[in-house]
């Protein structure tokens, strides 16, 4: 149990160490530097190259070197690089790197190799002296040519992230070649220790550590997958809230990084391809994904690097003929990993600047060199100096990746290809229709089953999302014969749709259990609605009351019983104002033409009543301003549509103050077999009240219209 001076020390150590990695993080940032050069640096002024120096007896009693004390700092920072892992795992573009994946291993084995030999060459000149044991030269080679030869996954990882290249078709490869690279490492690691200790090969436990990962990764990618799936749904399903999925996403990484453990390999290996099995998933959101960034780039990895930078002890190698040794052994570590990549890259045909940005990045020892230099002082291969020397090389070729990294992608051509990649990506990170990934439809009687489905399909595409059927009956009621499997319809992109049928009690009442069920972090509520309500309101007080109450984005779709049984619109009619609410919309309209070939008409109804504008000057001068502003209007939603294949038509239109009934008057003009429309919530005594536009719309329009309403905001 640990005792009050010792938690009141730990506590002063995270204070320190975050403190100091953060702020120099972010002078690294404002010199247009990596944030991870400052946070090493941070452990670097903390431990005793500067304060350990100046102050070695405070510093001795707030970061010891052995005990609970330390022991306490590694777990919190092992902990950080194995959040990281799983977070760049999360990051992983899976159908980039199966396109790389003939140059991601030419390019680890070389990054492999060449260091491997230098590094044991170097170790035939070295003075006896950094030996633990001057009469096991061999071992001594095999052991310096295997801590040449490794990459810090982790640095790489944050360099990438920090640098904005982890999409980028480069980070994608670099991140692939240095998790093969990082994984040849330790298995050299472990033959060489197992050498050094035992004086033979440790086959044994190598074949466990090389066959039981193997295994692993090939559950991981079949059965595990589709385990974590189930999990995080039922979670989902259960808890129905970002923070239950981030602990979810937290407990398998951790999950994975054990069983890795258990085989004697780096945990963090295990939470990386946990990780991405966990990209994979579309139920892992948005949300969940940016708390674990936060929670892990803002605290737990900053700790990782700081506590790293820790185990520097420059002052202890300032005379010159270790301050010489440290200077080759830098330079040919450097060289070696530099060379070999290259090599690796230009034989699988990648370009030259594109080849020296690889090696650049894949130079970067960090935290991973500093464990490997430790496991060779614990075994008796290095002595102090040499140790130090291998813990400074780390650091140095860390600090050193990010500016040659960036040095080099500045003079490496742009690839047309990937911009436009990059672009699409930026688009759809930003977008609405992307973000859903989760939607629920209530299906109380089947009849909306299947253009449920049919809508769910074009909104997928070719991405995939989850959708739940939910039947609500009331108490006693009788199942009907033959209830719609929406799973069942035969879409273009139907098996895209992953649809869980789900059964619920309007025993409080058929709106408490559709409310209920879509607070569960739904992206989407998509509701029917027939024609002709003979009830008050917009829809009828069912709908009307889901609505208005929904914590999430509400679809509903109003049509007639002679329709319910698909959706296949030829054109469809976009009324627009240019306001932000109209991207949504058009999203789902673009996805809507894309699955079902239709043309979209995009129309902006101008007012042409003077008086709706009485300050604005004369009749003209009016006009032409808000032609000016449908023009815009219009060719947003253009832009919006470009690459993907719909066909657009705009349209302006000039009424006199009835701008609902011109749209309806439009769309049967022009034989408009849908309008899509977004309304926003007004407040009206409780009742459902979204302006005189949309309810003149549902009045005199007898087709079918879809109107998008934004989540209930609380007040």
């Amino acid at each position: 149990m640990l005792t009050p001076t010792e938690v009141l020390l730990f506590l002063l150590e995270l204070i320190l160490l975050i403190s100091f990695a953060r702020g120099l993080g972010e002078v690294a940032r404002r010199l247009g530097q990596p944030q991870v050069i400052g946070e090493l640096l941070a452990g670097v002024v903390l431990g005793p190259s500067l304060f350990g120096w100046l102050f070695p007896s405070l510093d001795r009693t707030l970061f010891p070197s052995s005990g609970a004390q330390a022991l306490l700092l590694q777990l919190v920072a092992q902990l950080g690089v194995i959040l990281l892992l799983l977070l760049s795992g999360i990051e992983v573009d899976i159908p980039l790197v199966r396109r790389k994946a003939g140059s991601a291993p030419l390019i680890a084995f070389g990054s492999v190799l060449v260091p491997f030999i230098a590094g044991y060459g170097l170790a035939q000149i070295l003075p006896a002296s950094l030996m633990g044991h001057p009469d096991q030269r061999p071992v001594f080679a095999l052991f310096l040519a295997t801590a040449m030869s490794i990459s810090a996954i982790p640095v790489i990882v944050k360099i990438l992230l920090d640098m904005d290249l982890m999409r980028r078709d480069i980070g994608q490869l670099t991140l692939a070649a240095g998790v093969i690279n990082d994984t040849v490492g330790w298995f050299l690691l472990s033959i060489v220790a197992g050498f050094a200790t035992a004086r033979a090969l440790p086959l044994a436990s190598l074949a466990t550590s090389i066959f039981g990962t193997l295994i692993y990764a090939a559950f991981a990618f079949t059965i595990g997958y589709r385990l974590i799936r189930a999990f995080i749904r039922f979670v989902d399903d259960h808890f129905g809230d970002g923070t239950a999925t981030l602990a979810a996403i937290f407990v398998v990484g951790l999950a994975g990084a054990a069983v890795t453990q258990a085989l004697h390999v780096e945990a963090f290996l295990g939470a990386f391809v946990i990780g991405v099995q966990l990209s994979r998933l579309p139920r892992v959101q948005r949300t969940a994904r940016e708390q674990l960034e936060t929670m892990t780039l803002g605290i737990f990895a900053p700790v990782f690097f700081a506590v790293a930078g820790l185990k520097v002890d420059f002052p202890a190698l300032l005379t010159p003929p270790l301050m010489l040794t440290m200077l080759v052994v830098v330079l040919v570590a450097s060289v070696g990993k530099f060379v070999g990549t290259y090599i690796g890259a230009r034989v699988t045909g990648l370009p030259n600047w594109t080849a020296i940005a690889l090696g650049s990045g894949m130079n970067a020892r960090g935290a991973v060199e500093i464990i490997v230099a430790t496991v060779g002082l614990q075994i008796g291969v290095l002595t102090v100096p040499m140790y130090s020397i291998i813990v400074l090389m780390a650091v140095v070729t860390s600090i050193m990746a990010p500016p040659l990294l960036k040095w080099s992608l500045g003079r490496s051509p742009a690839d047309p290809q990937e911009e436009e990649r990059l672009r699409q990506e930026v688009r759809k990170e930003r977008s609405f229709l992307y973000g859903i990934q989760k939607m629920l439809v209530p299906i109380r009687d089947g009849r909306y089953a299947m253009i449920a489905a049919q809508v769910a399909s074009h909104l997928a595409g070719d991405r995939g999302i989850e959708a739940t059927a939910l039947h609500i009956r009331t108490p006693g009621e009788k199942p009907p014969r033959e209830t719609p499997n929406p799973a069942a319809s035969p879409a273009e992109h139907a098996d895209q749709v992953t649809w869980h049928m789900r059964d619920g009690s309007d025993g409080q009442g058929v709106v408490q259990a559709i409310l209920e069920e879509a607070a569960r972090d739904y992206d989407l509520l998509v509701l029917g609605a027939p024609t002709r309500q003979p009830h008050t309101g917009l829809f009828g007080k069912i709908v009307d009351d889901i609505v208005r109450d929904a914590p999430c984005p509400t679809w509903v779709w109003r049509m007639s019983h002679e329709i319910m049984g698909g959706v296949d619109p030829k054109r469809i009619l976009l009324p627009t104002t240019g306001t932000p609410a109209d991207r949504r919309v058009a999203e789902l309209a673009l996805a809507l033409a894309r699955g079902t070939g239709a043309k979209v008409i995009v129309l902006h109804v101008v007012d042409a009543h003077p008086l709706s504008d009485p300050f604005g000057g004369g009749l003209g001068e009016q006009l032409n301003r808000k032609a000016a502003r449908a023009d815009a209007a219009t060719l947003f939603i253009e832009d919006l549509a470009e690459g993907l294949d719909v066909s657009i038509e705009r349209k302006v239109w000039y009424a006199r103050g009835n701008t609902g009934e011109a749209i309806a008057t439009f769309s049967a003009d022009q034989d408009c077999d849908l309008i899509m429309m977004h309304a926003q919530r007004r407040f009206s005594d409780g009742e459902l009240y979204c302006g005189n536009t949309l309810e003149q719309v549902l009045h005199v329009s007898d087709g079918p219209v879809a109107i998008l309403f934004g989540p209930a905001v609380s007040v």
